[in-house]
């Protein structure tokens, strides 16, 4: 089958594998269409993924194949992909926190030890399988997982009705986090971003978007004079949670999603004074996977509104270089084995 691998210069160029036979309780996804999300866009680099890897983790596709154990599915039904299984016997498992299972990279698709969706076909246990309503297009199925992150966070922030809220950060999981908020019914939302392109395209959305100038008389001025409720950080900045401490009121909520590897700087005392929380966020459940399929499918998150490119396969590397390019209006690029 076609698919996408790193090469050795971590470029991603086009590959034929070989299709595994499956495990009895083991279905095998032809794949429709496939995200591109941030955490491809730096595991591309990383030596933790090794070369000939496969990626993608945020996929839709129709069924092709069934291991005999399987049930509850047939083949050609149209499924998004939950795309890691727990072992449900590790500590966290057990307590019943599934999504941040220990043994949650030896079953993860498309992080290196298991191929992922930037492929004709990829094998996932059934667990995974999420069937999609006939409202909900394979297109659109591909959202269920980044929306599915936006979800995760907002129910830890505990962000409700009438709260005001700062989301710190424009890339793909700032948008989602913000429509998320905004389906949810929080309509006091405020999205500070300093890619002007990036603001324009909130506002575009209909969401108050500001500059890193002035940033907290900025923020405190678009919520009528107070400080937000709960603060979600999606940048990916060193000093992204620092203002995000800055900026959430006393007794409020920082929720962290933006992923970084190097420690940054937070001011301890600043948290203690205000009393402020902070909470950090990853992945989701399969509640959250479950509520971003009825959101899309009902029309209340805009899909097309996310979706700024579909490519083939074999245009990956071109894909990648745009969405890491300073000027891009890119949300989210979907790759496709289609034609």
């Amino acid at each position: 089958m076609r698919a996408v691998a790193i090469a050795e210069d971590r470029t991603l160029q086009p590959t034929t594998l070989e299709e595994r036979a499956l495990g009895p309780a083991e279905a095998r996804v032809a794949v429709a269409f496939c995200g591109i999300c941030g955490s491809d866009l730096h595991l591309r680099h990383s030596p933790a993924v090794a070369a000939g890897s496969v990626m993608g983790h945020e996929f839709s596709g129709r069924i092709s194949e069934l291991g005999e154990a399987v049930e509850g599915f047939s083949v050609g039904d149209r499924v998004a992909v939950y795309p890691f299984a727990s072992c449900g016997e590790c500590p966290n498992c057990l307590r019943g926190d599934f999504h941040v299972c220990a043994n949650a990279a030896v079953t993860g698709l498309g992080l290196g030890m298991n191929p992922g969706g930037y492929a004709e076909s990829v094998v996932v246990e059934a667990s995974m399988l999420v069937p999609l309503p006939d409202e909900l297009s394979l297109e659109h199925g591909a959202l269920v997982e980044p929306l599915a992150v936006g979800l995760h966070a907002i129910d830890l922030g505990e962000a409700q009705a009438g709260d005001a809220c700062v989301v710190i950060g424009a890339g793909p999981i700032g948008v989602v986090t913000a429509l998320g908020l905004r389906a949810r019914g929080i309509d006091r939302v405020v999205v500070v971003e300093k890619n002007d392109l990036r603001q324009e395209r909130m506002r575009d959305l209909g969401f108050e978007a500001v500059g890193l100038d002035d940033v907290h008389m900025r923020v405190i001025e678009a919520l009528g004079g107070e400080l937000p409720d709960v603060v979600f950080e999606c940048a990916g900045n060193p000093a992204a949670p620092q203002l995000a401490t800055e900026l959430v009121r006393s007794k409020g909520v920082i929720v962290l999603l933006g992923v970084l590897e190097e420690p940054v700087e937070i001011s301890q005392l600043v948290l203690i004074v205000k009393e402020a929380q902070m909470r950090a966020a990853f992945a989701y459940t399969r509640k959250d996977f479950d509520d971003a399929v009825q959101l899309l499918a009902a029309g209340i998150v805009p899909a097309d509104s996310l979706i700024t490119g579909t490519a083939p396969l074999e245009r990956a590397q071109e894909m990648f270089d745009r969405l890491e390019s300073p000027a891009t209006r890119d949300v989210k690029i979907l790759l496709t084995p289609g034609d």
